[in-house]
């Protein structure tokens, strides 16, 4: 599905702020990328549907594999995810020892499977992966989009949403909803790429995570803080916490989706082999998680 310029709708004002204050950044896949002047967010200006995302992401599409081509999702892998996700869980429990945990873009349910202690629940956009995650967790885990989930009556304790605000339409309402979602004190936890990074600042325009409509909203602390507080949250704190991946997954990442070919031909020579599968230890700070609670 291609709109034409002609048919796109664009933001005159900042999602997060609301402010007019915009400036042009660089242009990327027929997209227009723009920044914030008064929080500091960068975003898609292009006004992208939900009906466009689900066809980026083949969501109409019968898929068998759930992890599709997804590096990160490959069998191999996921052990690498689980090193994060670990670390996350010992932060968690600190503040939210048990309860009710909701887990927003659950995929298959990775993230959940560490969870143990926890009531688990999902939401997953993509019918595929979302299954696999029914199956371990049944009736819990929601298929379709976190603005049509209809939560239990019981609220949630702790909501997490990790590597899927940057992807919604409407970052605000998501966290509104969130809001809703969790009880008085309740813990939220957002994980998304870091724009105030250093690594980010000298990448500039060839940062990684810039790939709309991928990614349709760039964070940096400031922008972050900002969209919590207008849904009434509370900051706590902050962490870059680090990350385990193969040495071929490097590559891949930095090959932006295959669009700089170099680094993903040789992701591609790498995979797979012993050098590939070197584990590397990464915390450029890219990454950035933070804990909030709901205001009383």
């Amino acid at each position: 599905m291609i709109i034409s310029d002609k048919e796109r709708n664009y933001h005159q004002k900042c999602p997060i702020c609301k402010n007019y204050k915009l400036k042009y950044w660089f242009k990327l896949k027929g997209f227009t990328i723009v920044k914030c002047r008064e929080c500091g967010v960068s975003f898609v200006k292009d006004i992208v549907t939900q009906k466009e995302l689900d066809y980026h992401y083949g969501a109409d599409l019968e898929v068998v594999n759930p992890a599709g081509d997804s590096v990160y999702l490959k069998e191999q892998n996921i052990e690498n995810l689980k090193y994060f996700y670990r670390k996350l869980k010992s932060l968690i429990v600190k503040k939210v020892p048990k309860g009710k945990l909701l887990d927003v873009g659950c995929n298959a349910g990775l993230f959940l499977d560490v969870m143990d202690g926890f009531d688990r629940y999902g939401v997953e956009r993509s019918t595929a992966a979302g299954m696999v995650a029914k199956e371990k967790y049944g009736d819990k885990i929601f298929i379709g989009t976190f603005e049509d989930y209809k939560a239990p009556e019981v609220l949630f304790d702790c909501i997490s949403v990790q590597d899927v605000l940057d992807h919604m339409t409407n970052p605000v309402e998501v966290m509104n909803k969130c809001n809703k979602l969790l009880k008085s004190g309740g813990l939220l936890v957002v994980k998304v790429h870091d724009m105030s990074c250093l690594y980010a600042k000298f990448s500039g325009k060839k940062f990684y995570a810039l790939v709309p409509p991928s990614h349709l909203f760039f964070f940096n602390r400031t922008s972050l803080t900002k969209t919590l507080e207008k849904a009434s949250f509370k900051v706590l704190f902050f962490k870059h916490l680090a990350h385990r991946l193969f040495l071929s997954t490097v590559f891949f990442r930095l090959s932006r989706e295959g669009e700089r070919k170099t680094f993903y031909k040789l992701y591609r020579a790498l995979e797979g082999t012993f050098i590939g599968k070197i584990m590397i230890y990464k915390n450029l700070h890219d990454l950035i998680t933070v804990f909030a609670v709901k205001k009383h």
